[in-house]
């Protein structure tokens, strides 16, 4: 079912009050070659950065119409990302909707259309958006005609755009979706789907966790032999607790499943290793790289009040950032409003980056939030 677009209103939710340039991390961190980017929002702004070791920190995308809570795609040589902003000029007695696009171009720009303007969407928070070189997978949707597609598309050729899948959105596809080199992947259902794109042939299907009747919340990477990486567990025990980790191949497509947990769905694959978020304890965990018998190295431990935030492997490098409260409080409307209670946050972000075969890791930036919502 395709449902009017809304805007999150990411930025006033949560940046906190007023004129403290409260920033807070929305999006990433990730890899750009030997860069970091990120998407963040301080005060009413919404802005996009890079990070060198050459350069420091810069600002590539500054807009009040960036959406941060839909994924930032990134590689060596392109950046995409999507964008929510109203579809007409505010009239009297007329609801605007929401205008949904995404742009694609250089790190330092210019950007153009990779998704043209829609004013629906459909209710996913995988990744939308994926990048591999030169070469983007995207989702698709067609609220005319209610459809959902992966596309792929060569930005540095004029050829048509090649659509690899297309289905109804009623169907169960496509909540995520992954590109590297000539295999592109997507998920439907409890399915893993992995296509070779230069041959134009399914490559294989993977099923994850039981055969039928139980869904999975289920988080996958692609890497560049068609090897995919996921982590699952079953929506039965309320997306919460420690996820299975296993990885399948084109000539083995079965699960390999690893001697270790996940804290939650969030997973990458590269050069023959994965990067994950280990369960340690409920309170504890530690960001680790394994290779695929489930030997694994920690890269950073996380423990009260440091959480982990996110992260991103590419097979060189690891990226993550880490999230340390100071303070919380808690925030009650006053008697007769129907807002509930909400917990809301102070402390710093902390965005790191390491060579995967070295132990010393950089720090790229701190940013402060300012009694800012939880996220979690």
């Amino acid at each position: 079912m395709v449902i009017g677009a809304t805007f999150v209103a990411a930025i006033s939710l949560l940046t906190g009050l007023g004129p403290n340039q409260s920033r807070v991390l929305w999006q990433g961190p990730g890899l750009a070659g030997d860069a970091v980017v990120w998407g963040e929002a301080a005060d009413a702004t919404a802005s996009i950065h890079r990070w060198t070791q050459r350069t420091g920190e810069r600002v590539l995308y500054r807009s009040d119409s960036l959406a941060l809570a839909r994924p930032l795609a990134s590689s060596r040589t392109l950046l995409a990302f999507e964008r929510s902003y109203p579809s007409c000029k505010p009239q009297a007695n007329l609801v605007c909707p929401q205008a949904e696009d995404a742009l694609v171009g250089p790190p330092s720009g210019p950007f153009r259309t990779l998704i043209p303007p829609r004013t629906c969407i459909t209710p996913t928070s995988g990744r939308t958006l994926a990048l591999d070189g030169g070469v983007t997978a995207y989702l698709q949707i067609d609220c005319a005609g209610q459809r959902t597609r992966v596309v792929v598309r060569d930005i540095g050729h004029s050829g048509k755009p090649l659509t690899v899948r297309d289905a109804a959105l009623s169907s169960g596809c496509c909540s995520d979706v992954a590109i590297a080199g000539r295999f592109v992947a997507w998920t439907e259902r409890n399915e893993v789907v992995v296509y070779d794109r230069l041959a134009r042939r399914l490559a294989y299907r993977a099923r994850i966790g039981p055969e039928a009747g139980i869904d999975v919340d289920l988080g996958f990477d692609l890497e560049r032999d068609g090897k995919i990486a996921v982590s699952y567990r079953l929506v039965e025990l309320a997306r919460t607790g420690p996820t299975t980790i296993a990885w399948l191949s084109p000539s083995a497509p079965r699960l390999h499943v690893l001697p270790l947990r996940g804290s939650d769905t969030r997973i990458r694959i590269a050069g023959g290793r994965i990067a994950l978020e280990r369960f340690r304890t409920p309170e504890t965990s530690a960001l680790v790289l394994t290779d695929l018998t489930g030997r694994a190295r920690p890269v950073a431990r996380f423990a009260p009040p440091v959480s982990l935030h996110g992260f991103d492997f590419d097979g060189r490098h690891v990226t993550w950032a880490s999230d340390r409260v100071t303070s919380t409080r808690l925030d009650c409307p006053p008697p007769g409003q129907e807002r509930p209670c909400v917990r809301r946050e102070t402390g710093v972000t902390s965005i790191w980056i390491r060579a995967a075969a070295d132990g010393t890791p950089r720090l790229v930036a701190r940013l402060r939030f300012d009694d800012t919502l939880a996220r979690f």
